[in-house]
C-alpha cells in the first residue's frame, strides 16, 4: 500500500486524533501537516530543539553547553500490521537519522514516530515493546540518536511504546483519548 493511500484509507477518528495530537504539540515544536521526507509522506511532522548551557557570572565565561533535537513524524493507517511496521521502523532507522544534526554541541537527539491505526494486528504490542535502536556517533563524544516508537490503537483506545517512547505515552493518551 502507497503512503498517501494509508493516510487517506484511516478513519475520521484517526484524523482527529491526529489534528489533536499536532495542536497539543504546537507550544513547543514547530509543526507541519503533510509532510515528506526521503520519499516518505507523513501525515504530520514536528520538530524540536532544545539547549542548555553553564555560565560563570558573565555569559562569555561558559563552562558547558548541549544540545537537544527531537524528529516527531505522525503516521495514519486503517490498519496496522507487522511488514508495515517494521517498513516504517527501518525506514526510521535507515533514513529519517539523516535528520540528526551534529553540531559541536549536540548531545542527543530522539527520532520519534507516531503510527495512529484504526486496527492493529494482536501480536504488534509486543513487536513494538521490543523495537529498540540507538546510533552513538564518535563513541558517544558527538552525543547520540534514540528511537521512540508509539502506536495509537483506536479501536483499543491503547498507546503501545517502546522503551524509549513510553514518556511519551501520557501525551499521546491526553490529547488522542
Amino acid at each position: 500500500m502507497s503512503d498517501m493511500s494509508m493516510d487517506a484509507a484511516a478513519s475520521e477518528r484517526a484524523h482527529v486524533a491526529l489534528e489533536r495530537l499536532l495542536a497539543a504539540h504546537e507550544a513547543y515544536f514547530d509543526v507541519e501537516h503533510d509532510y515528506s521526507f526521503a520519499g516518505r509522506d507523513f501525515a504530520g511532522y514536528a520538530e524540536l530543539h532544545s539547549s542548555a548551557s553553564q555560565y560563570v557570572l558573565v555569559k562569555r565565561a561558559k563552562l558547558w553547553e548541549t544540545t537537544s533535537h527531537e524528529y516527531l513524524f505522525f503516521k495514519l493507517v486503517s490498519h496496522l500490521d507487522t511488514a508495515t511496521f517494521d517498513e516504517l521502523v527501518t525506514f526510521m532507522k535507515e533514513e529519517a537519522i539523516a535528520k540528526v544534526s551534529l553540531g559541536p554541541d549536540h548531545m542527543n537527539s530522539f527520532l520519534s514516530l507516531v503510527i495512529i491505526a484504526d486496527s492493529m494486528d494482536a501480536d504488534l504490542p509486543r513487536h513494538v515493546r521490543r523495537t529498540h535502536f540507538r546510533k552513538s556517533f564518535m563513541l558517544g563524544l558527538k552525543g547520540w540518536a534514540d528511537l521512540r516508537v508509539c502506536v495509537v490503537c483506536l479501536d483499543e483506545n491503547t498507546v503501545y511504546a517502546n522503551a524509549r517512547g513510553a514518556d511519551m505515552v501520557p501525551t499521546l493518551e491526553a490529547n488522542t483519548f
